[in-house]
């Protein structure tokens, strides 16, 4: 006979003489579809499954074989066995109803299909040979294993349901000269993707993309009238598309810093690289009151100043409240707050409002440039030594009822008054007033009336203050009172405090619950609502903080060191109590229990406030109600001009029986307008080039140490110690030779945190080198040998202008024989000059005249005093010859 088989849904001529061996694919049967058969029965829980089925020669017979073991035939002690009521063949096209007639056990490895029906049981590879009453057409018929149910044909128990069944064919073992294996049918080839203009971006091109879309689908309608409701939902859906496009297109563009345009996402992106958008600076200036009585003590917090306008015209005086003020219409007013809001108890005396300076009685008298110190008159004083006397006219003024009340740390003001050639008032010049800080205050004995006052070094005066003059020939006349000294001084910044009304409660965000993997579902959690609120005038003050010392530095800032002027709190209505938060550059640093917030400002000017989340920063608890204080004005605009703030305001009470006339002798100045965002994308990406973090090299602690404002120059060497490397850094400071303790260990504690790891630190004061220089000079004729000699001591000594004074001597630098010969020979008189001694102190002469320099270590500095109180701390011989 030939057996044909059937295996896992693909039919196989095992007799055809065509091929051997080959699995074509079955009527309905998918390509792989054994293996896929295979791989569902090593995966089944114990359940049985059709493997193939082969057809007899004589095609009466059909025999299944079972990919498990082949069920039990009815029959001797098998009850529940299969009966041919349990077999079914279906299918056919010419010949149908096909009936199973019986079933017998085929041994695994018999050649024919026999009978056993004296076999005990069905051996392992046995199949189920199915006796049919006839042959079957050319069609696909279907054997499967099962019982008729209520429902219908159930398979077998046991048995896989997608496996209890397999197709064959009754004639596939007959010749058809065609290779029986059949081609595995390809996928159908998808159709073709539809056209989609991908640079639609805008309302009429999506438009115009939906109707050639609906176009192609619906070939019919051909509908374009505005009112027909297809196309009003076109254009609906066109309109959409745009702002989703537009909004498509906005966060692509914020994404980067060279195509980002809103001013928020240019200060973010610079923030990191470490460069800080500055949202501006707010002015200063110094006022000045003058009033003819003391004042009742007032807080800082309590009182501002305003420039004029001409609303003010109206009031009265100087003074107002902040009630009549608040009547007035403020059209081109600026409001200057006080910079140390924390004072309080001011009083403005009547004696500081104008102070005159002491000249000791010379008709010509100045404070030259460069002056830290002058002799104040107190007038109070004065006249209880001379009560019968009236007060000179020079002092400008009548006898207050109080002595001075002068105090380090305080600050006056120069002013020049009067024209010092004419004597005119209209002649001053309104450039010669200068704000200093007072560092000392000596106040007089019993019975004197000078107060003699320094103040700060920095502070020193860049002009010359003439104090009493002459006018010009030929009238000579005596000019006094020139200039005065002004106090009641106070700073003040540009800037209104204002409170908006308090925020609405922070509301509650609802999270759906979720399912669990057990099929539970979670309870709905509730969240406080992320806030974001904007304050409601603008422009936001940014400034800093007021920092004691000279007075030039209150008006020397940087804007990158500014922050918004904002309180804000947070009020929990549950208990009544109120919690502050603080402003901050960034939430970067923050952790999840501080209150901090970040103020943004936009392109229009309007601040917002960005709060934690959390995880950086505390998120305001639901419930919450804000309160937001906060200064308004801002910029270039608060640089007004001198003698501009002319009107004093008060928040709570009013003054009586005083005149009080406030003014700024100086320009309000250090005003600045935020930085442009172009100018911030130019800088940012090589702004950290320019700020040097680490210290490796000798020049790198050289040049972080040398930063410092009190260093002239650092210098710096890595020393093998023997282990390690320690970098040795010498420092110069400015004026002196020796410094202080405290700047050597700012110093060090500046380069701790940049230095390599690795690396030993020592800071020390630099090493000085005394040398002994020594001149032969030849005087010219009719010039005196001593004044000549005076004059090289002072041009080649250590004071001020000296060719050796400490601060044109620092780190490396020698001592040229050239430079000495030079400065010697300006001097008059002087008609040769030879150096004939340049050495250190107390060595051996070596080869310094021969090469024409003396040279030094890079942490030594070459030391000349010339003194006789520190004959070792260098000295100078001349020698002079010729002359008087």
């Amino acid at each position: 006979m030939t057996a044909i088989q059937n295996v896992a849904g693909c039919g196989s001529c095992a007799g055809c003489t065509a091929c051997s061996g080959c699995s074509g694919c079955g009527a309905n049967a998918p390509c792989g579809g054994g293996l896929a058969r295979a791989a569902a029965f090593a995966n089944r829980a114990n359940l049985n499954a059709i493997d193939y089925v082969e057809v007899s020669d004589d095609q009466r017979s059909v025999l299944v074989y079972f990919m498990g073991e082949m069920p039990q035939l009815a029959g001797g002690g098998q009850p529940g066995g299969l009966v041919p009521a349990n077999v079914r063949i279906t299918g056919g096209e010419a010949v149908t109803n096909i009936t199973v007639t019986g079933l017998t056990v085929q041994r695994a490895g018999a050649d024919s299909f026999d009978d056993d029906e004296d076999d005990d049981g069905p051996a392992a590879g046995s199949a189920l040979a199915i006796r049919v009453n006839r042959c079957g057409d050319f069609s696909t018929y279907t054997v499967s294993l099962g019982s008729a149910g209520a429902t219908g044909w159930v398979p077998l128990p046991g048995f896989n349901p997608d496996f209890s069944s397999e197709t064959f064919s009754f004639k596939a073992g007959c010749p058809t000269g065609v290779d029986c294996v059949q081609d595995c049918p390809a996928p159908a080839t998808p159709a073709p993707d539809p056209s989609i203009d991908y640079l639609a971006k805008d309302y009429q091109s999506f438009r115009t993309l939906m109707l050639d879309r609906l176009s192609a689908t619906m070939p019919g309608w051909q509908e374009r009238h505005a009112a027909d409701a297809g196309i009003a939902l076109v254009e609906v859906l066109a309109y959409a598309a745009d702002e989703l496009s537009y909004y498509q297109d906005a966060v692509a563009t914020e994404a980067y810093l060279g195509t980002a345009r809103q001013r928020v996402s240019v200060r973010r992106h610079v923030q990191l690289v470490d460069y800080r958008l500055h949202e501006g600076l707010n002015a200063r200036a110094w006022l000045t009151v003058c009033t003819d009585t003391d004042t009742e003590p007032v807080d800082a917090r309590d009182i501002y100043f305003t420039t004029d306008f001409p609303a003010l015209a109206a009031v009265p005086g100087t003074v107002l409240t902040d009630v009549q003020l608040g009547q007035l219409p403020a059209a081109g007013m600026e409001v200057f707050e006080p910079a140390d809001t924390t004072a309080t108890g001011l009083v403005f005396h009547a004696a500081h409002s104008e102070m005159s300076i002491d000249t000791g009685g010379e008709a010509q008298c100045k404070l030259p440039r460069g002056t830290t110190e002058a002799t104040l008159v107190d007038r109070y004083r004065w006249h209880r030594a001379h009560p019968r006397e009236p007060l000179p006219d020079a002092w400008n003024g009548a006898v207050p009822v109080r002595p001075l009340d002068l105090a380090a740390g305080s600050a006056l003001i120069f002013e020049e008054i009067k024209g010092p050639a004419t004597g005119n008032p209209a002649d001053a010049r309104p450039d010669h007033r200068q704000a200093v800080r007072l560092t000392t205050v000596d106040s007089p004995e019993d019975g004197g009336w000078l107060v003699h006052v320094t103040w700060h070094p920095e502070d020193a005066l860049s002009f010359d203050l003439w104090l009493s003059a002459r006018t010009a020939a030929p009238g000579c006349a005596p000019v006094e009172g020139i200039s005065v000294a002004r106090g009641n001084t106070i700073l003040v910044d540009h800037g209104r405090t204002v409170t908006d009304p308090p925020w609405d409660p922070v509301s509650v965000d609802t999270i759906s619950g979720e399912c669990c993997c057990d099929g539970g579902a979670v309870e709905e959690t509730t969240v406080p609502t992320r806030i974001a609120p904007v304050l409601a005038q603008q422009p936001l003050t940014h400034t800093d903080r007021a920092v004691p010392g000279a007075a030039c530095a209150d008006t020397a800032r940087d804007p990158r060191k500014a922050g918004p002027a904002v309180e804000l709190s947070f009020l929990d209505p549950t208990d009544g109590s109120a919690a502050r938060w603080e402003p901050r550059a960034t939430l970067l640093e923050s952790s999840p229990r501080d209150r901090d917030f970040v103020v943004e400002t936009d392109d229009a000017g309007r601040a917002s406030l960005r709060f934690g989340d959390g995880d950086l920063g505390e998120q305001p608890a639901a419930g919450l109600i804000g309160t937001a204080t906060y200064r308004v004005g801002n910029g270039a605009a608060g640089n007004v001009g001198r003698d501009s703030i002319s009107f004093l305001v008060l928040r709570h009470g009013s003054w009586s029986g005083a005149t009080v006339a406030p003014r700024n002798p100086l320009p309000a100045s250090g005003g600045m307008d935020a930085e442009a965002v172009a100018e911030a994308r130019l800088l940012a990406p090589d702004a950290f080039r320019r700020t040097r973090l680490r210290a490796v090299t000798a020049e790198d602690y050289a040049e972080l140490a040398g930063q410092a404002p009190e260093l002239q120059r650092a210098a710096a060497q890595l020393a093998w110690t023997g282990s390690w490397y320690e970098a040795r850094v010498g420092v110069d400071p400015w004026g002196t030779e020796q410094p202080a303790q405290a700047l050597l260990d700012a110093t060090a504690a500046g380069l701790a945190p940049v230095r390599r790891m690795g690396h030993d630190l020592a800071v020390t004061a630099a090493g000085y080198v005394p040398i002994e220089v020594g001149l032969e000079i030849c005087v010219l004729p009719h010039y005196v040998r001593g004044e000549v000699r005076a004059t090289l001591l002072r041009v080649l000594g250590s004071g001020p202008g000296g060719l050796f004074h400490p601060d044109r001597l620092t780190f490396g630098t020698g001592v040229y024989v050239s430079a000495i010969v030079a400065a010697a020979a300006a001097v008059p008189g002087v008609e040769s000059a030879v150096v004939f001694r340049l050495q250190r102190q107390g060595m051996r002469a070596g080869p310094e005249l021969e090469r024409g320099a003396l040279a030094v270590g890079p942490l030594e500095i070459v030391r000349m005093d010339n003194s006789p109180n520190f004959p070792d701390h260098g000295k100078l011989t001349l020698t002079l010859g010729g002359g008087l």
